[in-house]
């Protein structure tokens, strides 16, 4: 229960504008707007909930606007998905 419990509140934090039952069914959004706008603990907790090939998934498939420059240059270095990165999560 407390896994869903967690997921409602970051679909509700982080994509406000619909019922979290929509972005739940597809995380896309929802793991673009943590990686956006997310505080640490809700990285972490995105990580414990979906796991880090979903976060870099949404980052590799996001589309311009989604994630900022500064944002995406970082999660890139994080996640080891930029040229030369060494993964450090």
């Amino acid at each position: 229960m407390q896994t869903i419990d967690a997921k409602i509140r970051l679909a509700r934090t982080y994509v406000w504008w619909q019922a979290p039952e929509i972005s739940l069914r597809d995380p896309h959004k929802l793991l673009c707007q943590i990686l956006r706008y997310g505080r640490p603990e809700d990285y972490v907790a995105a990580v414990e909930l979906w796991g880090t090939d979903a976060l870099r998934g949404a980052l590799l498939a996001a589309r311009r606007g989604e994630i900022d420059a500064k944002s995406a240059h970082f999660w890139k270095l994080h996640l080891g998905v930029a040229e030369g990165a060494e993964r450090s999560a």
